[in-house]
């Protein structure tokens, strides 16, 4: 019984059939332009008879499109969706008229779509924050103002006491600091919160708090759409779910046909949206708009700045690609990107995760665990293989036992078949800027050190963007975070560092002896191979022990 679940768990993650997609769709891409260019060549016009054979390459090239994103959907966030495509018939048709073709969709469970969460309009620059209509960005500051917080005296940094007052209030506690002071602990949930807090900027993320219930299962689909959460925040570490970039020039005037009011912009954002969706055949909750500009010294001429994200590195590459061919030729005159100016358009990749965002609810006190005690053993077993515990270290342990769906045997403890082993992750911003150097956490797009030795491990498969975990936490990942500090008073202030405590499924991973000091590093490709399930604090020292010496 415990096989065929551990079979239908590897199945559900199984981007086989994703990459033949891809395989097939690349095929009869190149196909069609070779027999367009051939054409061009000979400085004839297109017969009819290619007409027809270029016409069904171009729907079968959607046909594939549409079943990849199916597959994708299915993998990431368990959607199914059935659709009607009208096969090309075999007949001579007229090549005036391209063949259509016709898709109905029938949603079984909910799928995600975009909101424009905060408009801020400017005289030569609008910013819009675009986010998943399922995800409320201001329920704890509605509920919140900077009066109702009752600060220490002689404070003066009032960031940390907001962040905790914001969580206490969505927790239904009290934001008076002087009765109930913020304590600066490694076993304390608002050490915890400032530490994500931290986090979160060091990745230009935002730290929200929601009541909602959420299922981890979605969380690499929500983050493709800009919000991580606990069951998604290794991705955020790794910079690993990368957004292809763009800048268009359109021929629109910023201030009368895309500034004059609110109505306008948000008019503006959704066709903008819906058309690079239909151009290239994809939903438009993979598109974000993160600002419009005015080009400065050329009236009736704006700039828009947005990205294409999905969950599959390898989806949002080929879309980008599409896009950059598109943007060479030009636009038909249907949509709002008839008004694009036809040029070679660069792609630039980077993480657009705007929020991280939790919920009380996400911590699982019950399974706190102090490995500062005395008697931790320093080595067990999980999943088969060694357990080296994180010695020195507090677990506040993440509410997963309902979070992917009723799936209890990868936290087990039996090493029962279908468990995952533990492994470690590292926190640090350097560490993905600076991967060429310590070359631990990954660029998903130019550097991944243990690549090539990888593929030579496990042949083809391994050749995809990877993410690295640590088997040691002490001398493996901690090498891999930064302190953060937490000012109590205002002449006293302790730093801590955090980790993230991951179960990592079998037969997912490559082993290499580097670049970790202590243990090995595990190569995964397969961002839903990694869940975290503990997040680890160590405090560092405190200035106040300092100034004694």
């Amino acid at each position: 019984m415990s096989q065929e679940k551990e079979r239908k768990s590897s199945s559900r993650y199984d981007l086989t059939k994703v990459y033949k997609f891809n395989k097939a769709i690349k095929e009869s891409r190149v196909n069609m332009l070779i027999m367009s260019y051939n054409e061009l060549e000979r400085g004839a016009t297109v017969d009819k008879e290619r007409s027809i054979r270029i016409e069904n390459l171009r729907i079968r090239i959607n046909k594939l499109t549409l079943m990849r994103h199916d597959e994708l959907m299915r993998i990431y966030s368990h959607v199914k969706t059935s659709r009607i495509i009208l096969t090309p018939p075999s007949t001579p048709v007229s090549s005036e008229r391209p063949l259509s073709l016709v898709i109905v969709t029938q949603p079984v469970s909910s799928h995600f779509s975009f909101k424009i969460e905060n408009i801020v309009s400017e005289p030569d620059c609008i910013l819009i924050d675009m986010v998943p209509t399922s995800c409320d960005t201001h329920v704890d500051s509605d509920q919140i103002d900077d009066d109702s917080i009752i600060y220490p005296e002689g404070v003066t940094d009032l960031h940390p006491y907001q962040i905790v007052a914001h969580y206490r209030k969505v927790a239904g506690k009290s934001t008076n600091f002087r009765e109930y002071p913020l304590i600066a602990a490694e076993d304390s949930n608002e050490t915890l919160i400032l530490g994500l807090d931290n986090f979160a900027r060091q990745h230009d993320c935002t730290l929200i708090f929601s009541d909602q219930d959420q299922q981890f299962d979605q969380s690499i689909y929500r983050a493709a759409c800009g919000i991580a959460d606990l069951g998604s925040i290794h991705l955020l570490a790794n910079d690993s779910l990368l957004t292809a970039n763009f800048q268009f020039e359109l021929d629109l005037d910023y201030n009368q046909d895309i500034a004059k009011s609110a109505d306008s912009i948000q008019q503006f954002v959704i066709d903008f949206c819906n058309a690079i969706a239909q151009v290239l055949s994809c939903d438009n909750d993979i598109v974000r708009i993160f600002s419009i500009k005015k080009i400065a010294d050329q009236p009736g001429k704006s700039d828009v700045n947005f990205g294409l994200t999905t969950p599959e590195l390898k989806r949002t590459e080929q879309l980008a690609h599409d896009l950059q061919i598109h943007g060479r030729s030009g636009f038909s005159n249907e949509t709002i990107l008839q008004h694009v100016k036809a040029r070679d358009y660069e792609c630039i990749w980077k993480s657009a995760i705007s929020y991280l965002q939790i919920r009380p609810d996400d911590l699982d006190p019950r399974y706190n665990f102090d490995y500062r005690q005395p008697g931790v053993p320093n080595e067990d077993l999980r999943g088969g293989y060694p357990y080296y515990l994180p010695l020195g270290w507090y677990r506040h342990a993440l509410n997963v036992s309902t979070k992917y769906e009723n799936d209890q045997i990868w936290l087990g403890r039996s090493n029962a078949d279908g468990e995952w082993p533990v492994a470690f992750h590292g926190t640090s911003k350097d560490a993905v800027t600076g991967i060429v150097a310590k070359g631990f956490l990954i660029n998903a797009v130019k550097t991944d050190v243990k690549r090539q030795e990888a593929i030579d491990l496990i042949g083809e498969e391994a050749d995809r963007p990877g993410l690295y975990v640590a088997t040691h936490c002490n001398g493996g990942s901690d090498i891999y975070t930064t302190p953060f500090t937490v000012t109590t008073f205002p002449d006293k202030s302790e730093q801590f560092r955090i980790v993230f405590q991951c179960r990592v499924q079998p037969k997912k991973f490559t082993c290499h002896t580097s670049p970790v000091n202590v243990g090995e590093a595990w190569r995964i490709v397969d961002p839903n191979a990694i869940r975290p399930y503990g997040i680890l604090l160590k405090k560092e020292g405190s200035s106040h022990e300092q100034n004694k010496d």
